[in-house]
């Protein structure tokens, strides 16, 4: 199971909010595509807006 610490969220969070979060994205919503994978080095986290065709790196550089 992949999943963000509370760094992480914090971040995204805070991302979302700066870019217009309350845009209509159609009926059963989808504006976001949670991108994880997984390396030798450790766990590559982005998160791309589909509608703003935006995406913000989530990943953790430091500890790889």
């Amino acid at each position: 199971m992949f999943s963000l610490n509370q760094q992480q969220l914090a971040k995204l969070n805070k991302w979302i909010e700066s870019h217009d979060p309350k845009r209509y994205c159609g009926a059963i919503g989808g504006r976001y595509t949670y991108c994880f994978t997984p390396t030798s080095l450790g766990t590559i986290i982005k998160v791309q807006d589909d509608v703003l065709k935006i995406e913000i790196d989530l990943s953790e550089y430091q500890e790889m």
